[in-house]
């Protein structure tokens, strides 16, 4: 037995190193840029263009390097920014808890803009449709802290990075804590995940889903997959809907649904522990960021069942995929 739990934990500590490696490719960059961006008092001025957007969320004009840090990179470059303006910002958690929902909706566009794109849906189309809706949701649980008055003290922050104002080498070691709590936490992460998914979690998950996805628009064929970018990430899902979309197996309209619902909410348990280690609310996080997301795919069914297949086809289409397939949307 303990034989047994020696080799799983190597494993988990392999595939966290490999998780690890690729992720600090893109983080470190990115925090380099942002350090620069202070240094040459760039921060100032972009920040200041941000804010007129960000205050109507309710959070300080600085929060914008966060989110567009997090849009240009990945959530973990987004989340290592934000981790270092909480304190000297003073953010309390319903502005950390705001930050952070928008990061979720809107992240990593590069990456999943591209393979979005590889399974039929335009760029032209998505690329809006993450922004406003990340905006939006920031916006709604802006107001809804500032009116109910909740979450107005100090959040759980469990690990910080260097703030912004620190000396180079103060940075650079706060930048070295930063890697060095992320590793751990991508550790638990995934072990968690592994450990739901070995006592059949996961497959629940899937069952109790399936009949959310219909009025949204997503149909038999898309659902299951949209299960699995819903609870791996959009990387998985949206990797198996490319080779399905490619057969012609599914309809450019359940298509359209089904990336657009993943793009904006995926992984749902692994970035619901990374938020929370910053100390975002799980309410939010969660169950928010679902019930938002399938408000969003409502409204797009209404208004979509008014367009034309040919209109369809011009925000997803494939080569060999017949754009009046379908008649779910």
């Amino acid at each position: 037995m303990l034989k047994q739990i020696i080799q799983w934990f190597t494993v988990m500590l392999v595939k966290t190193g490999r998780v690890c490696v690729d992720l600090f490719k893109v983080m470190i960059p990115a925090l380099v840029v942002v350090k620069i961006l202070e240094l040459t008092g760039i921060f100032a001025p972009v920040a200041s263009a941000i804010a007129p957007v960000m205050k109507l969320a309710g959070l300080p004009g600085e929060a914008g390097l966060a989110w567009v840090t997090g849009m240009l990179s990945n959530m973990y470059g987004g989340l290592t920014v934000t981790a270092g303006m909480i304190h000297p910002l003073q953010m309390n958690a319903a502005q950390v808890t705001t930050l952070c929902s928008m990061l979720l909706v809107s992240h990593s566009l590069p990456v999943e803009i591209t393979v979005a794109a590889r399974a039929g849906v335009k760029p032209w189309f998505l690329i809006p449709f993450r922004l406003i809706t990340g905006l939006a949701f920031g916006i709604i649980l802006g107001q809804l802290f500032r009116v109910t008055g909740i979450l107005q003290g100090t959040p759980a922050v469990l690990w910080s990075a260097a703030e912004q104002g620190a000396g180079l080498v103060a940075w650079g070691v706060g930048t070295l804590r930063s890697m060095a709590a992320i590793f751990l936490v991508i550790l638990t992460v995934l072990s968690v995940m592994d450990i739901l998914d070995r006592i059949g979690f996961m497959t629940l998950l899937k069952r109790i889903f399936r009949p959310v996805f219909a009025p949204m628009g997503i149909g038999d064929e898309a659902s299951t997959i949209t299960v699995i970018g819903l609870v791996l990430g959009i990387s998985y899902g949206g990797g198996m809907i490319i080779r399905e979309a490619e057969k012609g197996a599914i309809p450019p309209r359940q298509i359209l649904a089904s990336v657009s619902f993943m793009s904006i909410c995926h992984a749902v348990i692994e970035d619901t522990m990374l938020t929370g280690s910053l100390g975002a609310w799980a309410v939010a996080v969660l169950p928010g960021r679902i019930i938002f997301s399938w408000l969003v795919m409502f409204l797009m069914l209404f208004f979509s069942r008014r367009l034309s297949d040919r209109a369809i086809a011009g925000l997803c289409s494939l080569p060999g995929v017949s754009a009046s397939a379908g008649t779910l949307l």
